[in-house]
Parts: structure tokens; C-alpha cells; sequence
């Protein structure tokens, strides 16, 4: 006998369907379109492409599918929203239009969903020759009477960080299996956006994507502001500290922490939080200061080759 024939894209959307349910988040997939009963007022989208954002020789399909949900839902968290629903378009090259391959990296987006409260409603499948790339659209309800934007920062306001830094940037400099499962210990700051949101002395947030200084530098340009920051009091995340102040670099510039990056008059109550700096008059407009010196906002950017 010869090797069985590839499924096809009903096999492919039935094992995406179980795995949903063994999520405990079923969903109806026989439609175009899912209708939704819940009050949407945030949506987000954004994609994983591998050999970007992963690396199937370092990373499982299970990760791969978690982070595409965490950094959807971490983009709610940074407006001040809730988790409401994802929808995700599955681009799929030769290698991986497989069940094992369509369940594993479900399991991985359904199950960090879930673990949010968050429900996948629906999506989309293609082949194409590679690589595979995950699209994701998220929305959600706003956990306050607000959004929270990046525009808000006023001068004497403290800036502060809901997470520790580095460990995401640390797996991909030094890709040891250690350090690669601390990169995707990552989650959206869900529950910390709903104490923000709720603050009215909270003026602007973000969370932390493309590294501390470049995305600090962005808030205080929408804010009109400068930026300052002691490098000191940057968390960093237990596997880069681990490696020692060598690698505080990399907590400032690595990104991909999708940790909440805020301004306020003082920390929320029954916040955790860590103040790293304040917010000044601009000097001009989106400077940036770190120990008090001028300091160009190094991170990731996708259109600039060197970093």
C-alpha cells in the first residue's frame, strides 16, 4: 500500500474543532462568519511569520500557535480591554498540512486562550509554499469606562512596568532549551489592564513588543512628552538574570515581553508594579533619557535591517 493522501480541509477544520472543545471553548466552525452576542469595543490583529517571529527548529507548534494568542491578547491588555474572541488564518506550507501539525498548533492557541478567557470563533485555511504564518484578529470589551492610549503621559508622572524584561530576548540570543522555554513563558497582562483601566490616574499604556526604549520613546512622542528611565530599576526576568547584568541590554532593547509599560501619578492600589523613571516636559517630543544621559530608542523594528 502506498502512503496515505494528505487530508483535506474538512479533516483539517474537524481537528481544529476537537481541539477547541478538548479547550473547553467550542465553537461552531460550519459558517462564513461568527456572530457574536458580546459587546466588541477594541479589535487588534497581528501576525507570526516563521523565520521572524519563530523558529520550528527551536520552537514547538503548541508555542507557536500560544504566542499568536498572547500577543493578540497583550494588545487588548495595553488599550485597557478584556478578552473577548480571536479569530486566526492558518498559512500552510508543504511540511506541515498535517493533522498532527493543524492540532498541535491549535492546542497551543486554543488552550492559551482559554486560559485568558478568551474564545477562537472562527479562522481560515490556505496552502501556500512557505512559511507558515499565523494571522490573528482579536476583540474584546474595554475593562474600564475607557480606553487607555499611548497618548496621555503628563510631565511628573511616574512610568512603570507590570512584568520583569529579557527573558524573550534572551531565548533568541542564546537558544539554549533552558532559555527558549523561559522566552515563551510570556502572557498578556490581562488582569493587570483591568486594574489600570479602572484607575483614573493611570494616563497612557502600551505594552512591551518591540523593547523597552523603542516603545517607551513611542508613548512619549504620542504624549508630546520625554522620557527617562533608570536602567537600574528595569526588572529583569529570572533566566536573564540568571546570565547577569551582561545581558540588561536586552531587557532594554529585546522586546516581545508583552508586559504593560504605564504612566501615573503614583502606582495603582493592589497593583504589582516596578517604577522605572518618570515622565518629563519634551525635550523635544519623544526624547529619551537613560541614566540621565540622551539615548537614541534602540529595538525591534521589522523595516530596519540592523537593530
Amino acid at each position: 500500500m502506498g502512503p496515505s493522501p494528505p487530508p483535506d480541509e474538512a479533516a483539517l477544520v474537524s481537528a481544529i474543532g476537537d481541539e477547541l472543545r478538548r479547550a473547553g471553548r467550542p465553537a461552531d466552525l460550519s459558517d462564513d462568519c461568527a456572530f457574536l452576542r458580546g459587546a466588541t469595543q477594541l479589535v487588534t490583529t497581528d501576525t507570526l511569520i516563521e523565520g521572524v517571529h519563530f523558529q520550528l527548529d527551536l520552537d514547538t507548534l503548541a508555542q507557536v500557535g500560544a504566542q499568536a494568542a498572547v500577543q493578540n491578547l497583550s494588545d487588548l491588555a495595553a488599550s485597557g480591554g478584556g478578552a473577548g474572541w480571536l479569530v486566526w488564518s492558518l498559512c500552510l506550507p508543504p511540511n506541515l498540512r498535517t493533522l498532527e501539525a493543524v492540532r498541535a498548533l491549535t492546542r497551543g492557541f486554543a488552550e492559551t486562550a482559554a486560559q485568558n478567557s478568551a474564545t477562537v470563533v472562527g479562522g481560515n485555511l490556505s496552502r501556500m509554499p512557505g512559511p507558515l504564518t499565523v494571522a490573528v484578529t482579536a476583540g474584546g470589551p474595554l475593562a474600564g469606562k475607557r480606553p487607555l492610549t499611548r497618548s496621555g503621559a503628563l510631565p511628573g508622572d511616574g512610568v512603570y512596568l507590570t512584568g520583569a524584561l529579557g527573558d524573550a530576548a534572551l531565548g533568541v540570543v542564546e537558544p539554549t532549551p533552558a532559555h527558549r522555554a523561559a522566552r515563551h513563558a510570556w502572557r498578556p497582562h490581562l488582569a493587570e489592564a483591568a486594574i489600570l483601566a479602572n484607575d483614573p490616574g493611570v494616563t497612557a499604556c502600551m505594552d512591551i513588543s518591540d523593547g523597552l526604549l523603542l516603545d517607551g520613546a513611542r508613548l512619549a512622542k504620542a504624549s508630546g512628552v520625554s522620557l527617562a528611565v533608570e536602567s537600574g530599576a528595569v526588572p529583569l526576568g529570572p533566566a536573564c538574570a540568571a546570565v547577569g547584568e551582561r545581558h540588561r541590554n536586552l531587557a532594554l532593547r529585546g522586546g516581545e515581553d508583552y508586559v504593560l509599560l504605564f504612566t501615573a501619578r503614583s502606582c495603582p492600589v493592589g497593583l504589582k508594579a516596578w517604577r522605572i523613571g518618570e515622565i518629563r516636559a519634551a525635550d523635544p517630543a519623544g526624547a529619551l533619557f537613560l541614566d540621565g544621559r540622551p539615548e537614541r530608542p534602540g529595538g525591534f523594528d521589522h523595516f530596519v535591517e540592523a537593530h
